[in-house]
């Protein structure tokens, strides 16, 4: 590379970096405060007196997640739960992502060749150091904008257990450029370091596995871009290798041949659910159903999921890779490519496509979807070559602005949840009693976890307010009930009788109960019995100790209840 090529790259990348940066912290900086919630607690509560060395066992938690781990230890143990040093390094994590994913986008976009360059852009004319910003420059920064601006990659950014996300898609990223690197110029050292940067993602999280399928599918279909000089079955052969050595990892010291969710989730490989979830992932992303009002939204879902769709979109995928496969040199190039980024998509999401993928609420497991949203939108933006500049022009303008708008929404509802948290945490004041009886509190804000407790255990409330704001609980703790709360004043209604019952009514219609991650309905334990209403619940005292506290969550303070003896 000449000096003035190299020149070049530096500005670019440092232009690129520099609006990267700019656009992310103009949408997240109002939720610099958010995200400490949940799972976070959870995992402060595996922290909570153990050595630093326990990141080698993942502090319990059954996975091989060390390098995850590795980095949250640390975090903790130099930041706490301050919130600017966690909000930044998540941020920027994201923005080299973007930045990560547009030299990605650039080198798989060459691919459409002559297509992209003969196309003027509306800033064809502005030079950098002499060369014009050609087509790919800017396809290329529409893509990564895309991603950065997604709304379903907000939770990633945001909620601080999903560190795993952030890494482990830019190490994919980085060992993804390498391999082509390799390809292109056959150095050694690039192939080295690409296993490398494999490695460390699969001691980071399992999205790492469909890695080397997306590397096989790649050379396969995208032969233009790279050297046949320099492929080989032993230069691919180490990515499945170091899978197979993972998976006997986990059989040792795990017990089970895959972590985290265990094989019976894992190894479900049913057909039918694994398409209806993958059409649901790429219609996310191409319909923005989840911003869809309930009824439309459910009528789609039950689409997705009957069996002659799911089917149909199984054979359609079939027939559409058999067509490339025979008619590959007779396929226009921009359609060519547009094929070869959305099947890197949904290889992308084999890991978590037989998982279930939220719909009802907001938020809640866009998570999965991250690092295969990149593939997708390369592919959206390839297409769009196919039409002439002004239509193209205002496809990415209509993406780009329904992102920012539904992202602005998301973000304001993380912001809006992490009040009404901190309101609940500062102003709770019965960390002396003997029993404190949490008679209903909000599971999560739109979607926007908050409280969200799968533990069985009572602990979601307790572990905050101990981590959070330092206060806590000496007696027994009891999480009655939960719910979904749609605005920051959410609160209820509440009548006492002499019998000791309590009845809660919601303000508003429109929320339901929870109670261990989800809905829940009448149940019995030794002090208490539960039953909902139509807008609300019916709790009956029974066995309590005399000194009991009986309190429930109105918008972002708390109020107590009185019962009589």
């Amino acid at each position: 590379m000449s000096y003035n090529q190299n020149k070049y790259e530096l500005r670019e990348n440092a232009l690129v970096l520099g609006v990267f940066f700019i656009a992310v912290h103009v949408v997240y900086g109002k939720t610099w405060e958010a995200g400490f919630v949940t799972d976070f607690t959870g995992l402060l509560e595996r922290l909570d007196g153990a050595p630093f060395k326990d990141f080698l066992h993942c502090f319990g938690f059954p996975a091989l997640h060390q390098v995850t781990n590795f980095f949250l230890v640390i975090f903790y143990k130099l930041f706490g739960t301050a919130a600017a040093p966690w909000y930044f390094i998540y941020t920027s994590l994201h923005v080299v992502n973007g930045w990560l994913g547009y030299r990605l986008a650039k080198k798989i976009l060459v691919l459409a060749g002559p297509s992209f360059q003969q196309v003027q852009t509306p800033v064809a004319a502005f030079k950098w150091s002499g060369q014009a910003l050609d087509s790919v420059f800017f396809s290329a920064f529409i893509v990564a904008l895309l991603f950065l601006l997604s709304p379903y990659n907000a939770e990633v950014v945001i909620w601080k257990v999903c560190f795993n996300f952030l890494f482990c898609t830019n190490m994919l990223l980085s060992s993804f450029l390498l391999l082509i690197n390799y390809f292109e110029k056959g150095k050694k050292k690039d192939l080295l370091f690409s296993y490398s940067f494999f490695t460390v993602a699969l001691f980071t999280f399992e999205l790492s596995l469909a890695f080397p399928m997306m590397v096989v599918f790649f050379l396969f279909f995208g032969k233009k871009l790279v050297s046949e000089k320099y492929i080989n079955p032993w230069s691919v052969a180490p990515f499945f290798i170091l899978s197979v050595f993972y998976f006997f990892l986990n059989k040792i010291f795990i017990g089970s041949w895959v972590g985290h969710y265990g094989e019976g989730v894992h190894l479900n490989f049913d057909v039918k659910n694994i398409a209806s979830n993958l059409l649901k992932y790429f219609s996310k992303n191409l319909l923005y159903w989840r911003e869809w009002e309930h009824g439309r939204k459910e009528l789609w879902m039950s689409f997705c999921e009957h069996p002659i769709t799911a089917y149909s979109f199984v054979i359609l995928c079939m027939t559409l890779f058999a067509t490339g496969i025979i008619f590959y040199k007779k396929i226009k190039l921009g359609i060519r490519l547009t094929g070869l980024s959305w099947g890197l998509f949904f290889l992308a999401l084999i890991p978590v496509a037989n998982l279930y993928v939220v719909w009802l609420l907001h938020g809640e497991n866009d998570r999965y979807g991250y690092f295969a949203s990149l593939f997708f939108y390369i592919g959206l933006v390839a297409l769009f070559q196919s039409f002439n500049n002004w239509i193209r022009y205002f496809f990415y303008a209509f993406f780009l602005t329904v992102s920012i708008f539904n992202l602005n929404k998301i973000n304001t509802y993380w912001q809006e949840s992490t009040t009404v948290v901190q309101g609940l945490l500062n102003d709770f004041r019965w960390e002396e009693s003997s029993e404190i009886y949490v008679l209903a509190f909000p599971e999560n804000y739109k979607g926007i976890p908050m409280f969200k407790d799968f533990s069985r255990q009572d602990l979601a409330l307790k572990s905050a307010l101990k981590y959070l704001v330092d206060k806590p609980v000496k007696g027994q703790f009891f999480q009655v009930a939960q719910f979904n709360m749609n605005t920051p004043s959410d609160g209820f209604n509440v009548e006492v009788d002499a019998a000791g019952i309590i009845k809660l009514e919601f303000y508003e219609w429109g929320s339901w109960w929870w109670r261990n991650g989800l809905g829940t309905g009448p149940y019995e334990r030794e002090q208490y019995n539960f039953s909902t209403l139509p807008k609300g619940c019916e709790i009956k005292i029974k066995e309590v100790a005399a000194d009991a506290v009986f309190i429930y969550s109105d918008g972002k303070k708390w109020k107590e209840v009185f019962v009589p003896d």
